[in-house]
């Protein structure tokens, strides 16, 4: 069959096949030939033939008329090989059409290391907020053992404002506080079923309080609390921002040069005002470190499926950074620590972020909430 080798001289840039799509081709193709109708020779007199007078000789052998057709044949088989071979450039284009990918589409991510590169990248790409304040809001997840001995789990709000001028503001909410899991809710029932605290109802004339200190809020690491100008003109690539951090290893820190760059790049993340290129390259600098994995089967507290820097603090102990695939922005950061009566792998501590952002908006303290403003 010569229809491949032409297709080889007409189109000489279309990646080779393979045997096997070579061969659907191929039965594609007599599969179609097959299917068309076998032309068959028409008796039509020529026009001298007509205008001759039957009765007279001519001189000439006249032969069946089946012997005149016969110099017409090769050109009859000429375009019909054409036309196959056409018809085999028309079904293997179809074969490269579907097995060709189509220029200019992003390629599908295989592996969760490739998915956080890729949020990675959306986060870098992503405009410096501007604003006068820096607001963090972000409800905090504890479970742990209660009073009466089982689980319990408690809910807050937390807020934290940092303002360009140096104006800071910080308050806390307690929510709620209840059994965590069906065996915590038979054992609090069988204990009478007891007020649980710290929540709304437990302390009304203290519903509102700070929980962090403010003048230290912007320590990334002990001994370095860089400024708001510092921390901003931190880099966007991760072997950069490894040096720029380790530049700043205290004399007096007692770990190792990954555990300090682990909590510096943690800090970065989940905590203060870096710029999204920092924080980007920070995701990337924290998934080289030793122990580190990415997960793609992890959810938030909010049952968010996310993809996730799993981070080594001991051999106990892990960090989870829970990241959306779609902005590369942090949903969520939890620690995975071994708790009796706590399910493998669920989350002992939790922090959801509610809002990260730039705004305008000036904050105001809650009433009755003392020292909820400070300096940093």
């Amino acid at each position: 069959m010569k229809e491949f080798e032409f297709i080889d001289r007409v189109m000489p840039d279309v990646p080779p096949l393979s045997p096997a799509q070579l061969a659907a081709a191929r039965a594609r193709l007599t599969e179609a030939t097959a299917a068309r109708p076998t032309a068959r020779p028409t008796a039509r007199p020529t026009a001298r033939a007509a205008a001759r007078p039957t009765g007279r000789p001519t001189g000439r052998t006249t032969g069946p008329v089946v012997g005149r057709g016969r110099g017409r044949r090769p050109v009859a088989h000429g375009w019909r090989g054409i036309a196959l071979a056409a018809m085999a450039v028309v079904l293997v284009i179809g074969a490269v059409v579907l097995l060709v990918p189509p220029q200019g589409r992003e390629p599908v991510a295989a592996t969760p290391a490739q998915l956080l590169d890729a949020a990675a990248g959306k986060l870098a790409a992503q405009p410096q907020g501007s604003g006068r304040y820096w607001w963090l809001e972000t409800e905090e997840v504890r479970r742990t053992k209660g009073g009466e001995g089982f689980l319990v789990e408690e809910r807050g709000k937390d807020v934290l404002v940092l303002g360009r001028d140096g104006d800071g503001y910080t308050w806390y909410e307690a929510v709620s506080a209840r059994p965590y899991g069906a065996e915590a809710v038979e054992a609090w029932k069988r204990a009478g079923s007891p007020e649980l605290c710290p929540a709304r109802d437990c302390d009304p004339n203290l519903r509102f309080y700070p929980q962090r200190t403010l003048e230290k809020y912007l320590t990334l690491a002990p001994g370095w609390q860089p400024t708001l100008d510092e921390l901003l003109a931190l880099p966007h690539e991760a072997n950069a921002l490894r040096t720029e951090l380790l530049r700043h290893l205290s004399l007096g820190y007692d770990k190792g040069p990954d555990d300090w760059v682990r909590e510096t790049g943690l800090r970065l993340v989940k905590d203060v005002p870096a710029t999204p290129g920092t924080r980007a390259a920070a995701y990337r600098m924290l998934a080289a470190l030793p122990g580190a994995r990415v997960l793609d089967d992890v959810r938030d507290p909010a049952g968010r499926r996310g993809v996730t820097l799993q981070l080594r603090v001991n051999d106990a102990v892990r960090v989870q950074l829970v990241i959306d695939p779609g902005s590369g922005e942090l949903w969520a950061s939890q620690m995975v620590a071994p708790i009796r009566g706590l399910p493998q792998g669920a989350a002992a501590v939790a922090t959801i972020v509610v809002r990260a952002a730039w705004s305008d908006a000036r904050p105001v303290p809650p009433s009755g909430c003392s020292d909820c403003r400070g300096r940093y």
